[in-house]
């Protein structure tokens, strides 16, 4: 009987395969090379995905049957969703439902199911599964539970949720709390989770304080990915408490770090705070041409999201710049490209810029009407840092049109961030 390397190596090559492409992100092409010479032996799990890579059963690289198993259906769904296989995991967990579990292995696997969901975009369907694990998960698993409140704090961040984002956080806490030992690389996650929900929120100290934690326990887990993530976000956090030299040093170690793990794409983002940071210090040509270099990268890779960002950014330094037509410009593609990007903060914050580019340009009731829009996304996403943020630019132009009341009503508003009065403030005029 054949060996499973040589009968690895015979199906890769009937079907044109490269080692390097059956192993992609699941493997290394070494590691292919030692299986198919009989050197190594990959785990059940890992072999499912090879040979559904493969086309074939099973059965014909194991020489048997195996039976179906809960264990190795979840780990190669784990593995299928970080080769980035989403549709095959959720392929493998309808086998896996088809068998009698325990309450903890059914609540692992709606836990994986949820990811998988996640990854490919369908965020609703992805929460309402983790929170079907939460019911799900028995109390006398902290870790897992733990892991299941991580997940939906991350997919309630993406929505834009954060007032629940919080919540989640802390049940989260509170489960790790009852492990012994906790993952420090999960304490991590959370607390990064919980720093950008409460930066959502403009809980600005409380965010920059979660996420210290983070990057402590970061540490303590010896993980780069989770390091290079609590430093980005804390220069960002440390940008808007004014922490300006703190704010740098995160930003240069974290962009050294994203390059040495070869993560492009998020190290570009870094760039977008770094020029916010130029800009807070006055050192404004910098900042340009931080921002240009990040907007730049992002239309290369399609990075919707930072066009999103980077271009609302720069819109603004034009529009500051005396350039209003050019911001305005650049604004409509910012938030454009936000929405695609399903980014309302920053889809908002373009329609403001675009507002003060309006008002630049003599267009009063559109500035009004997009000003109007703009804060209302944000009121609706209780997005307090950011209502802050437009509120005081159209405070400005109120000002300039002598409008003083109602700017000092707007101003006050957003030094006490309570909102409440908002819709009445900016409601049209007769």
């Amino acid at each position: 009987m054949n060996s499973v390397g040589r009968q690895l190596r015979e199906a890769r090559l009937a079907r044109g395969l490269t080692q390097e492409q059956l192993a992609r992100g699941l493997a290394t092409k070494g590691f292919i090379s030692q299986v198919e010479r009989d050197r190594a032996t990959p785990s059940l799990a890992k072999l499912r995905l090879l040979a559904d890579r493969l086309s074939l059963p099973l059965a014909r690289l194991t020489g048997d049957h195996p039976p179906l198993e809960l264990s190795y259906l979840g780990k190669s769904a784990a593995l299928a969703i970080k080769a980035q296989e989403a549709e095959r995991a959720l392929a493998l967990l309808d086998e896996a439902d088809a068998l009698a579990t325990t309450a903890n292995e059914r609540a692992d696997l709606y836990r994986i199911r949820g990811t998988a969901l996640d990854e490919l975009g369908r965020l609703s369907e992805a929460l309402s599964t983790y929170q079907r694990a939460a019911a799900t998960a028995p109390p006398d698993d902290p870790e897992l539970n733990a892991a299941i409140y991580a997940d939906i704090g991350t997919v309630q961040n993406q929505q834009e949720q954060f007032n629940a984002g919080v919540e989640a956080g802390l049940r989260a806490l509170h489960w790790l709390d009852r492990t012994r030992p906790a993952d420090p690389a999960l304490r991590a996650r959370v607390l990064t989770n919980l720093g950008r929900s409460c930066y959502g929120l403009g809980q600005l100290e409380r965010a920059h304080g979660f996420l210290r934690q983070a990057l402590e326990a970061a540490t303590d887990a010896e993980s780069l990915y989770r390091i290079a993530n609590a430093r980005m976000a804390l220069g960002v956090t440390a940008r808007a408490t004014g922490k300006l030299d703190e704010a740098i040093e995160h930003c240069n170690r974290a962009l050294e770090i994203w390059g040495r793990i070869q993560q492009e794409r998020t190290a570009n983002r870094v760039l977008n705070n770094l020029g916010d940071v130029y800009w807070s210090m006055g050192r404004k040509a910098e900042a340009r041409a931080s921002q240009q270099q990040c907007l730049e990268r992002a239309r290369e890779l399609h990075d919707q999201l930072e066009v999103g960002i980077a271009g609302g950014e720069l819109a603004r330094y034009l529009l500051e710049a005396g350039k209003p037509r050019e911001a305005a410009g650049l604004a409509r593609e910012s938030r454009q490209a936000a929405r695609v990007a399903a980014d309302h903060l920053h889809e908002a914050y373009a329609l403001s810029v675009e507002a003060g580019a309006a008002e630049k340009l003599g267009h009063h009731i559109v500035a009004d009407r997009k000003f109007r829009e703009a804060l209302m996304m944000l009121l609706e996403r209780q997005a307090g840092g950011k209502l802050a943020e437009v509120c005081a630019m159209y405070a400005d132009v109120l000002r300039a049109r002598g409008q003083h009341d109602r700017a000092f009503a707007l101003m006050r508003l957003a030094a006490s961030r309570d909102f409440g009065r908002l819709p009445e403030l900016i409601r049209p005029r007769k």
